[in-house]
């Protein structure tokens, strides 16, 4: 029985977290039903109201937390990059074996997970016609870039700053952190992610195989290793 459910009967009303608790649970099923209905029915043909129903929660409910679709998408699309356990800080300077490889896990969990392949070929689809989308693709839901890119960028700048890693580019010319970061990325995304935007009946491999993680650590080591 939910926390709704049990209000209806009376029953911890005045248990200490209970309306925060009400919340929560309100959000999560307006999340999820958010979700299946922008992939079911796309971004354009869903509206407010009709995620509400699917939610279980009033109109007002819905509007109090999340005003506009946009925001709502924003939202939606911001939990499908969120880790499954405790958000963690970047690794320590030091080792950038250890800090690449750990960083590029948890990027390739995320880009393989159920439904970001999904959502991304939907933006694709709807962006030319969808204009209030291009903020949350450019701030909450670059495709090859999610919140992991602040993570990975400042882990960057501070093995340059320990002097264990040294960005420049063919020709001698210093690089930016921030265009080092869409290069690993970028090495890990294009095997697992792509491929699912032009192929609906492709399976990405097992997040867990090491290979492809091992081969973007070893490919940036020794392109930027000092």
């Amino acid at each position: 029985m939910s926390v709704a459910d049990r209000a209806q009967t009376g029953g911890d009303v005045c248990r200490p977290g209970y309306h925060a608790q009400i919340k929560e649970e309100n959000r999560a099923r307006i999340i999820r039903a958010a979700r299946d209905l922008f992939l079911a029915r796309g971004y354009d043909k869903t509206s407010l109201a009709q995620i509400a129903k699917e939610a279980g929660v009033s109109t007002g409910t819905l509007f109090k937390r999340y005003p506009t679709k946009a925001a709502l998408f924003a939202a939606v699309t911001s939990e499908q990059w969120q880790l499954d356990v405790a958000w963690a800080e970047p690794p320590p300077p030091g080792d950038p074996r250890y800090g690449l490889d750990h960083i590029g896990r948890d990027y390739a969990c995320l880009v393989a997970r159920p439904g970001t392949a999904a959502l991304c070929r939907l933006i694709i689809t709807e962006l030319p016609q969808m204009p209030e989308l291009a903020d949350i693709v450019g701030t909450g839901f670059a495709i090859d870039r999610g919140p992991f890119f602040d993570r990975l960028r400042d882990y960057l700048d501070a093995e340059a700053q320990a002097g264990t890693l040294d960005f420049r580019s063919a020709d001698g010319q210093p690089q930016s952190a921030s265009e080092v970061a869409e290069q690993f990325l970028g090495m890990i995304c294009s095997q697992f992610l792509w491929p699912q935007l032009v192929r609906t009946d492709f399976v990405p491999p097992n997040p867990t195989d090491a290979a492809i993680v091992d081969e973007a650590v070893a490919l940036m080591l020794s392109r930027y290793g000092t």
